[in-house]
């Protein structure tokens, strides 16, 4: 999912809505007692929906949000009543409902351009590229973000422009135009370190990790990926980490730099060896059998395969076993030790 905000909270849905509208003139149609009465309505409603929000009822409190905006339309409200839908389809989308969400923040931009409302004309076109984007219409998506990210320029609202210039690197990165998306995701972490947004640089770090890595540029690969361990090791799923670190190792392994990749790996058995992870160890330690073949310990690379063969039986992997097995013998002979050739001999014949 692309930035749009931080996971809303109730009390932060209640802040974005509550409006207390000033009317410059009562509609016709009402006195201003009813006015009065309508505002308190839709407070009324608005509460409500909030508080089934809290509650993870997300169709009854959608169910009372539209009726905070039918009221707001009663009202002749536009302003406030583009705000309810932006928020309805904030809620939409982070319910992966792409269409109703699409629909609502058309329906709030129609309402905010003519006002010149151009904080909500932005969000509302934020939420449009995105949605379009979940939904694989990416010509709409580009255009609907980059007139998002225009406007977020325009405004000089850094923290948008940011989320702006992230999610159109994503459409990027979907159309398989990774140099463009490492160029916008750069500028979008310039903005994060300048707004000091930590949440925000380790996913935008994590996300040129990964482009770099697609495209092959194993020293920027590293780079970021360096970072963003640096930054946020502590924070980051065990699982994230671990795969963050067999990265690491591919890209310095490509750059002919053995010992980081080592370095990597030696810290990434470490971690699944804590949580207890046999498949990510096997592999962690063929790899490292790999490196040190790259550097000539010999010795190391044995070291290695046999700790392998040791997870591949706990985990009673015939399949693996075999594997091991043929790693094993393939190295013992090319070392010239016979005698512990035969012993895997051996015990290959012996299991088949």
């Amino acid at each position: 999912m692309g930035i749009t905000y931080r996971t809303m909270t109730a009390e932060s849905l209640l802040e974005q809505l509550t409006l207390v509208p000033a009317w410059d003139k009562v509609p016709e149609s009402l006195t201003p007692e009813q006015c009065r009465c309508l505002a308190a309505e839709a407070q009324q409603w608005l509460r409500q929906g909030v508080a089934q929000y809290r509650e993870g009822n997300f169709t009854a409190a959608l169910a009372a949000f539209q009726q905070t905006q039918q009221t707001y339309r009663t009202l002749e409200q536009p302003a406030a009543e583009a705000k309810v839908l932006l928020s309805m389809a904030r809620l939409y989308y982070g319910l992966a409902d792409y269409l109703w969400a699409v629909d609502y923040a058309r329906q709030s931009l129609v309402l905010a351009r003519p006002l010149n409302a151009k904080a909500i004309v932005q969000q509302a076109l934020n939420y449009l590229g995105n949605s379009y984007r979940h939904l694989r219409d990416l010509h709409k998506a580009l255009n609907y973000m980059t007139e998002s990210l225009t406007l977020a320029e325009e405004l000089g609202d850094q923290a948008a422009e940011m989320r702006a210039l992230n999610n159109l690197a994503l459409i990027y990165r979907t159309r398989n135009e990774a140099p463009m998306a490492a160029s916008l995701y750069e500028k979008s972490l310039h903005l994060a370190q300048i707004l000091q947004d930590t949440v925000t640089q380790e996913q935008i770090l994590r996300n040129l990790g990964n482009t770099y890595h697609a495209l092959g540029d194993s020293q920027q690969a590293i780079h970021y990926y360096d970072c963003l361990l640096q930054l946020a090791r502590d924070r980051m799923d065990d699982q994230v980490v671990s795969k963050i670190l067999r990265n690491l190792n591919s890209a310095c392994y490509a750059l002919g730099d053995y010992g980081q990749a080592i370095l990597y790996l030696q810290e990434r058995l470490i971690l699944v060896r804590r949580v207890r992870d046999l498949r990510g160890e096997a592999q962690t330690l063929e790899s490292l059998a790999i490196a040190y073949d790259a550097l000539g310990d010999v010795f190391k690379s044995l070291q290695y395969r046999e700790e392998r063969l040791g997870v591949a039986l706990a985990l009673n992997d015939e399949s693996l076993q075999r594997q091991t097995l043929s790693s094993l013998k393939t190295a013992c002979l090319a070392t010239g030790d016979f005698a512990r050739v035969q012993r895997y001999i051996n015990y290959l014949t012996e299991s088949m």
